[in-house]
């Protein structure tokens, strides 16, 4: 064997190491297809990413947790790159307002909880504002849910994709 056939075998090896390494950056940066959901936010069950669909009222999305969530969802045991499914409740441009314990978005009325199921008071923010082109507001559909009616809302460009739900249990 000659010593070119050796660097050759470097250099082929030394490329499928770079392809190997883009690819798995780009697996990072792409939403998964299907998601699992065990959290009481939505129905328990297997969404899957519907490729090309724009968030807007009504649809379920998946964002990684707002800084504004993060410390309390730590608290609660969710690790940080557990992203959070949830429904859109307004987009930009709609106004939603945030007084005492109800919510008022496009979608109706909600309610909010003072404090967790743990007796933990829950973040609080009130006030009405029109959403900006870059902004929804997530709820999920159940009272226990952890959603922008606590850290308030979220940027459209942290959405990772709209899912639809497939199976549930």
């Amino acid at each position: 064997m000659s010593p070119l056939d050796n660097g050759n075998r470097w250099s082929a090896l030394g490329v499928a190491v770079f392809a190997l390494g883009c690819l798995a950056a780009a697996a990072t940066q792409t939403p998964a297809l299907a998601l699992v959901n065990e959290s009481p936010s939505l129905p328990k069950g297997l969404y899957i990413r519907l490729p090309g669909a724009e968030p807007a009222r009504g649809r379920t999305v998946a964002a990684p947790q707002p800084e504004a969530a993060r410390a309390y969802l730590a608290e609660m045991g969710t690790p940080t790159e557990i992203v959070l499914l949830k429904r859109v409740a307004a987009a930009g441009g709609d106004r939603i307002c945030v007084r005492g314990d109800q919510v008022w978005t496009p979608l109706g009325v909600r309610e909010r909880a003072r404090r967790d199921r743990r007796g933990v008071a829950l973040p609080r923010w009130s006030g009405c504002r029109r959403l900006t082109p870059d902004e929804l507001f997530l709820l999920g559909d159940t009272a226990e849910s952890f959603d922008s009616r606590y850290f308030g809302p979220v940027s459209r460009s942290a959405v990772l994709g709209v899912y639809r739900e497939v199976l549930t249990w």
